[in-house]
Formats: C-alpha cells, structure tokens, sequence
C-alpha cells in the first residue's frame, strides 16, 4: 500500500478532507480559515495541524481527493461491461464531471477548483489529462465496430466528447441535462463514423 493508500485510508484523514470540501466549496480558498475547517471534522485546531501543517497543504490534499475519486469513478463506469459502450462513456463523464452541477456548493467548489492555479500548479490540468487518457484507453480497445473506422480517432473522439462535457458543465442546470447532452454527442460520432 502506498503512502498516499495509507493516507486515505486513515478515517479521522477521511473526515477532514470530507469537511474541508465543504468549507472550501462554501467560502474559497482565501477566507477559508484552519479553526473553520477544524470546526467542520469536529476535531481541535491542533489536532487539524498535526494531520495538516498549514492550509496549503490541507488545500491540496482536500483537492487532490476530490479529484482522485472522481477519477477513480469515472475509471469504474468505463470498466462496467454490464451496460453498452455510449453508456459507459455518459456514467463516465458524469461521474467525472456530474457532480458539479446541481447545488451551489457544487458550483462553489467547480468554480474554486478552475481558479486555483496558484494553490494547485498542473493538478487541475493533470487530473483533466489523466481523465482524457482513460478515456483513449476505453474508446480504443472497446470502441463498437465501425466507430474508428470512418476518419475518426480515438483521440478525434476524446477531444471532441471531453471538451464538449467542459463546457456543458458549466451550462447545463442539471445532471440529466448533461447527461442528455452527452448522449446526443455520442449519437452524432455514430452517425458521422457510420
């Protein structure tokens, strides 16, 4: 297991990583301050800063988490052989993207999470590559017969469906809405590829 398994797997860790989003989310990174967050696991500010020397670093792994499971269940979609190819890829992206378009905290914490480059450096874009990657992966060893066969590349397709699904994030007022919009996308490659 490694350190970072260890890590997760440490359930007061857990607790306050799972409390920070919240406050995070809520006030930004800025005005979210360590008692707030201490507060919010219901442990003491000192305990917080044996776990989390300083905010920064708190941040990042609050962040890192938040990105990790995403990833992990966008992975977990694209790998159930129990539902069609383009079901796949709609359970995928909105495992990966989903969440953060119901609630205002969601909107909150999709808004922190694009403008944190000073606190994150490449995080948010590695985590965006890391996503594409899986997704390349899927399409080209899964994709229906025909699919790749009509001009279009698995990267054509990836490029295509994830910056489509970028943008309908942030347009689209709900799940299903996004849901719909991939699934139309989908639809279309089919037809251009067919």
């Amino acid at each position: 297991m490694s350190s970072l398994e260890m890590e997760s797997a440490d359930p007061k860790r857990a607790a306050v990583l799972a409390a920070a989003v919240g406050v995070f989310g809520r006030y930004g990174f800025q005005k979210t301050s360590m008692e707030a967050v201490a507060k919010a696991a219901g442990i003491s500010r000192p305990g917080l800063y044996l776990l989390f020397p300083n905010k920064e670093q708190l941040y990042r792994a609050t962040m890192h988490d938040v990105l990790d499971r995403a990833q992990r269940a966008m992975e977990a979609h694209l790998a159930d052989q129990t539902v069609s190819f383009d079901q796949r890829i709609v359970a995928g992206l909105d495992a990966l993207m989903g969440p953060y378009i119901d609630t205002q905290v969601a909107r909150d914490l999709n808004e922190l999470l694009e403008n944190s480059e000073p606190q994150l450096g490449t995080m948010f874009s590695d985590y965006q590559d890391r996503a594409r990657a899986a997704l390349r992966v899927h399409i080209d060893d899964l994709a229906p017969p025909g699919l790749l066969d009509g001009g279009l590349s698995a990267d054509d397709i990836v490029e295509l469906i994830f910056s489509a699904a970028l943008t309908w994030k942030s347009t689209s007022a709900t799940r299903k809405e996004f849901r719909d919009r991939i699934r139309r996308s989908l639809r279309l490659i089919h037809r251009a590829a067919g």
